[in-house]
């Protein structure tokens, strides 16, 4: 039964962007600290409230209703101005220039952006520059001061860079609605699939190389038919939604993706979960005031995340 009086709460907008996230109730629940039970009656209390189903609970992993996304949009946008505003409180304003930020993929899907949206809501005068890229281009851009900030799925290699982990992802395999994959096993086997049509990542992709690194430590083979290479996730999405081949992409760039042609699969005894990576040359702290500023909201950022 509905509450008397009952309205959505940050609390409850926290929990169904949780549930959007990783496509579970339980695990969702968990993220936000409550029981699985409580975490039911709010969800259900949210869509008795608004009047229309926000979840799926017919398929698994879950997936939000078409209405569930409208609600993810609102919720979503709620969530980034109350961050913005907890951030900002204390902080000085005055910070005025430009910030060159340079992303992989992965990241940039939803942790960068939300980051940098939240950081511009508290200090208006900065203006922001997103270039993204590989990892391995992320890490030359900063090398040579063509960027302040770096967003990265692999730590950087260089002494000079100082790179930590600020967040994880998973990532997993997705198959086209075609013929030739129709008739896999549920998990499925990386032998009956390896032979099959893949699309890939190009050289310098932190996300390609966390999976040849994962097959080769298992020593399974690699891919054997790459029928395309592509320069962003997204383009693997695309490319295997048109029934070109299987891909691995990052879990980040299916979150608000509705998938009509494919679908995410688990291989058996293949889980790659790996961190994104904050990247910044030290010395330059000293002359950059507007890089400096955001490196102590990640700081605070990350305290909150953690204490969460």
């Amino acid at each position: 039964m509905q509450r008397q009086g009952w309205r959505v709460t940050f609390e409850d907008l926290a929990l169904f962007w949780a549930i959007a996230d990783r496509q579970s109730l339980t695990s969702a629940a968990k993220a936000t600290s409550m029981s699985q039970p409580s975490a039911s009656r709010r969800l259900k209390a949210m869509e008795q409230e608004l009047g229309a189903a926000l979840v799926d609970r017919t398929v698994s992993p879950v997936s939000l209703t078409p209405f569930g996304f409208l609600f993810l949009d609102f919720a979503d946008d709620i969530l980034k101005r109350y961050r913005a505003l907890k951030l900002s409180a204390g902080q000085n304003h005055s910070v005025i220039g430009r910030l060159t930020v340079a992303t992989s993929t992965s990241p940039a899907a939803r942790l960068v952006t939300r980051w940098m949206a939240d950081f511009i809501t508290a200090h208006p005068g900065v203006h922001l520059e997103l270039r993204e890229m590989s990892s391995q281009e992320v890490e030359q851009r900063i090398a040579n001061n063509d960027a302040s900030i770096g967003f990265m799925g692999v730590p950087a290699h260089s002494p000079d860079i100082t790179s930590y982990p600020i967040g994880e992802d998973e990532i997993v395999l997705l198959i086209p609605h075609h013929p030739l994959f129709a008739n896999l096993s549920h998990p499925v086997l990386w032998e009956s699939l390896y032979a099959l049509p893949f699309i890939c990542r190009r050289p310098g992709s932190g996300t390609q190389s966390v999976i040849n690194q994962a097959l080769i430590e298992r020593g399974w083979p690699l891919c054997r038919h790459i029928v395309l290479e592509v320069d962003t996730g997204t383009a693997i999405i695309d490319a295997v939604e048109s029934g070109l081949g299987a891909g691995f992409v990052s879990r980040e760039l299916l979150f608000r993706r509705e998938l009509r042609r494919a679908r995410p699969v688990a291989v058996k005894d293949f889980s790659i979960t790996r961190p994104f990576y904050l990247a910044y040359r030290p010395h330059r702290l000293s002359t950059d005031a507007v890089a400096y500023q955001f490196l102590r909201y990640a700081s605070l950022r990350l305290e909150q995340l953690q204490g969460s």
